[in-house]
């Protein structure tokens, strides 16, 4: 007998749904088949999907932002309202390290604060400059169960910024396949550092920005045949760009991630009176290149939030001011029905197995299959208005939007972290060690 069933769902397999039964013992899938066998526990799918748990391999919890303002969602209150978005696993990132020492430190600053989790959480090495050399900071990154690194080509007032010999240094070695360099790619030459409106956003980031500094990876990668990963993709050129003059590395050694917001919004908000709202960066594009976004969709292999959202009024405080503006907003709970509105069924793969393929926790996570842990979203594909929040924040740009698809119950490790809307605590999160 097992310890619980759920039944008459149409459960995930492959890319395609198929009528059938998922059997749970403790916190793994122990079987999926049509066959109605016992269990103790007994949930109806009935016309529901039954998909695995959605990973966000992209969150800042906890992160101090501009102003002194610290983004509002800890591990609890980010593990709730990625729980009512069908998210059991979340990727969040470790401080930005110069030595093997302040990567460890970090990650013993993140265990610390990751107690109170409530779904299982990942993540992500960061790095700046280095004092110690790329092949210490790689190792280390990779024994601690952290095998992706983060570096920034900007930032260089907030002292987080690489160098380009350092960000080619990291790529040229993780051509050895134990590690995936995360980048934030902007190139630092092209940004306006001095016009501190927030409104001009796009214009102190043009697209040029993200577009040059990602041919510069691009050619790296190639060169070195590594492992490189581009984050928060926003201009539709770049791909184009990536289509035509790198195909052959694209989705091989180069993957791309991009976010809910820069399908959803465009720079238009920036003339809005509430434009602070709005204030991320890379900033939203122009229409045009938020269409080609659209189009190449099928190009980018993981869609993420950059969850970091902050109150209203910390934005609103900032009066527009760049040099105190806390930047960045939340999504976590939003990613899976924004991108299934867009892209329906089909975008599954990028939300599931892709991310946990990309970042070494395949086949724990990202799949339903016998063996793999118990991580499950119920939802049904219905009309709905996004008018919940979960968060600890009190906004979201995102409030009143339309989509098709409600998530029902989210399971994590076996456990209902929410049923049938209805928030459980009976759920403890846990690290999950990631090894490419």
């Amino acid at each position: 007998m097992f310890d619980h069933r759920i039944m008459n769902g149409q459960v995930y397999q492959d890319g395609n749904f198929i009528r059938s039964n998922v059997y749970i013992n403790g916190e793994k899938i122990a079987l999926i088949s049509q066959e109605e066998l016992e269990a103790k526990l007994t949930t109806d799918a009935s016309g529901l999907y039954v998909a695995p748990g959605i990973i966000d391999a992209h969150v800042h919890i906890s992160l101090q932002g501009g102003g002194g303002n610290l983004s509002c969602d800890d591990y609890r209150s980010g593990s709730i309202t990625a729980a009512y978005g069908g998210i059991t696993t979340f990727i969040d990132f470790l401080g930005e390290a110069a030595t093997v020492a302040e990567m460890r430190d970090f990650v013993r600053q993140k265990t610390e604060i990751a107690q109170d989790a409530l779904v299982d959480y990942a993540w992500h090495a960061s790095a700046k400059d280095l004092k110690d050399s790329v092949d210490e900071m790689a190792d280390q990154a990779v024994a601690q169960g952290t095998p992706s690194v983060k570096l920034y080509t900007t930032y260089k007032p907030a002292g987080i910024y690489s160098s380009p010999e350092s960000v080619e240094a990291w790529i040229k070695r993780s051509a050895r396949g134990d590690v995936r360099i995360i980048i934030h790619a902007e190139d630092d030459t092209l940004i306006d550092h001095d016009n501190k409106d927030a409104r001009m956003l796009p214009r102190n980031r043009p697209p040029e920005c993200e577009i040059e500094e990602v041919r510069k990876i691009a050619e790296w990668t190639r060169k070195h045949q590594g492992n490189s990963y581009i984050v928060h993709v926003n201009c539709g050129e770049t791909i184009e760009m990536l289509k035509k003059e790198y195909s052959d590395i694209l989705q091989k050694n180069l993957f791309l991630e991009s976010a809910p917001q820069y399908f959803i919004f465009d720079e238009s908000v920036y003339s809005f009176d509430d434009y602070y709202r709005y204030t991320i960066t890379p900033p939203f594009r122009s229409l045009n290149q938020r269409d080609l976004l659209r189009q190449n969709w099928r190009e980018i292999s993981v869609f993420a939030t950059d969850h970091c959202p902050f109150t209203l009024k910390a934005k609103q405080t900032a009066a527009g001011d760049l040099a105190v503006m806390p930047m960045g907003m939340g999504g976590m709970e939003y990613l899976f029905p924004l991108m299934h509105s867009l892209y329906g069924n089909e975008v599954i793969d990028q939300l599931t197995v892709n991310p946990a393929k990309l970042f070494g926790i395949y086949p724990q996570k990202g799949v339903l299959a016998p063996g793999s842990d118990a991580d499950i979203v119920l939802y049904r594909e219905i009309p709905t208005i996004l008018d919940k929040l979960h968060s600890a924040s009190d906004d979201s740009p995102y409030m009143g939007l339309k989509v098709n698809a409600k998530v029902v119950s989210t399971m994590s490790r076996g456990n209902w972290v929410v049923e049938n809307g209805e928030l459980q605590k009976n759920n403890k999160g846990k690290f999950v060690f990631g090894r490419l």
